[in-house]
């Protein structure tokens, strides 16, 4: 029999010194305290954030290493930063999902300073990966891995709202990208609780009014700082900023100078629109829309739940509607008159030259800028190239196949009668206008 999904609630529990009382519920428990973690063998810490710092450690029971994370001493004594460290642990620790780094371990040192210890993941930032050469905007790795890896953020943050929690700090820095493929979804300091009420030091830092997050990743309604107005859709709108990036290299709100500045557009939901920041990224224009309402100011425009945003990207993903590049030198032919082929191309960036003919008896026939297609005919109808075209200058296009139109566009049946009758009958009607040029020239008196 298959286990029944996990529905539980996640709970923060309040934690109590040992050696208090003895009986606890489930709203109560003891954090353990060692006089020192004589297991763990801590190396040079590896990075630290607002409050805390991580180390890379070996547990020596275990004999596996893991990341340990522990509250800044300067923090420790206060209730607010303690209870929220706690938190955080706690909040993780429940999350129990292949894409969110499971914790190990939480206790507290002798010097009455709180720690965690989690799993230690080898690999890089998502915001690393952005910025490797091959990941560059616009390319087709960057746009399929990079789908894959947004899939599997989706995937860890659907199942925390599944349990109530809202992380509320998405970005590039938060998302770890594994060696062999895993993806991790980090930083759970930031988040919320929607279906239980935390303890009352954890609830003070969830509740406190004042901007919640990382600017140019944060919701409008993150930006001006009412808890109330934070719920799952804050989220939607991280994860659409995530896919802002991917798509177009910049951010909804742009890059002010300032960070003033930068905040100011984000509580006014001041988001650029996705066409016009990546109008020479190539993206297809179904994608885009889905960015666009991922991102929409309103969360009532946005979409309701991670789940129907995933949805679409998955869509969009496995229809084969993300086009691959190719780059030509100056003077490169792209097409060749007479030759058989089976795509289309449209320009991304660069100039091209149609022309008929060879050599000295060459005759331009068009010059085609960005966004120009060429080619067309060859996706419906086996006949030979009407004419060649090449490079003016370095040129990229996007490649569309016959295959990739037929899967991605259903372009079969009755459809792609249709896309045929009306390609021959354009086909028929150019050579017409072209015969009748070439006549009026033979009778033209010289």
């Amino acid at each position: 029999m298959a286990a029944e999904q996990d529905s539980d609630p996640v709970y923060v529990i309040e934690a109590i010194p040992v050696g208090g009382e003895n009986e606890v519920d489930s709203q109560d428990v003891a954090i353990e305290r060692i006089p020192t973690p004589t297991h763990l063998r801590l190396y040079n810490e590896l990075g630290r954030g607002g409050m805390g710092h991580v180390h890379p450690a070996t547990d020596r029971n275990l004999l596996r290493h893991v990341a340990l994370k522990r509250l800044d001493k300067n923090y420790a004594s206060t209730p607010f930063y303690r209870d929220g460290f706690i938190a955080e642990a706690q909040i993780t620790g429940q999350l129990e999902h292949p894409n969110i780094v499971p914790v190990h371990e939480l206790a507290v040192d002798a010097q009455n300073i709180p720690y965690f210890t989690m799993k230690l993941v080898q690999g890089v930032s998502f915001a690393h990966w952005l910025k490797q050469g091959r990941h560059g905007v616009g390319m087709t790795e960057r746009l399929e891995e990079g789908l894959d890896i947004f899939l599997k953020v989706c995937d860890a943050v659907a199942y925390a709202h599944h349990r109530g929690v809202i992380h509320r700090d998405l970005k590039p820095e938060n998302i770890m990208i594994g060696d062999f493929g895993q993806v991790y979804l980090m930083d759970w300091g930031l988040a919320r609780l929607t279906k239980t009420r935390p303890a009352s030091g954890s609830h003070a830092q969830m509740e406190t009014p004042g901007p919640v997050g990382t600017p140019g990743y944060m919701a409008p309604e993150q930006a001006r700082g009412n808890p109330n107005e934070m719920d799952e859709r804050s989220d939607v709108f991280g994860l659409g900023a995530l896919l802002y990036e991917l798509v177009s290299g910049k951010l909804p709100f742009g890059d002010p100078s300032s960070t003033q500045e930068l905040m100011r557009r984000s509580e006014q939901g001041l988001v650029i629109p996705i066409d016009e920041a990546a109008a020479r990224s190539g993206v297809a224009k179904r994608l885009r829309v889905i960015v666009e309402r991922a991102t929409a100011p309103a969360r009532d425009q946005r979409y309701q739940t991670v789940i129907e945003l995933r949805k679409d990207v998955h869509a969009f993903l496995r229809g084969g509607l993300h086009l691959p590049r190719r780059g030509f030198r100056p003077g490169e032919l792209i097409l060749r008159e007479g030759d058989r082929g089976d795509s289309a191309y449209m320009i991304v960036t660069g100039k091209c030259r149609a022309f008929h003919g060879t050599g000295d008896a060459q005759e331009t026939l068009a010059i085609m800028n960005p966004g120009d297609v060429f080619g067309e005919m060859a996706l419906v109808l086996e006949e030979p190239r009407a004419a060649s075209v090449e490079a003016m200058e370095p040129v990229t296009v996007l490649v569309l196949d016959k295959q990739t139109m037929m899967e991605g566009l259903g372009v079969d049946g009755w459809t792609g009668a249709l896309v045929r009758a009306l390609a021959t009958r354009f086909r028929d009607l150019e050579l017409q206008v072209r015969n009748a040029g070439f006549r009026r020239t033979l009778e033209t008196p010289r």
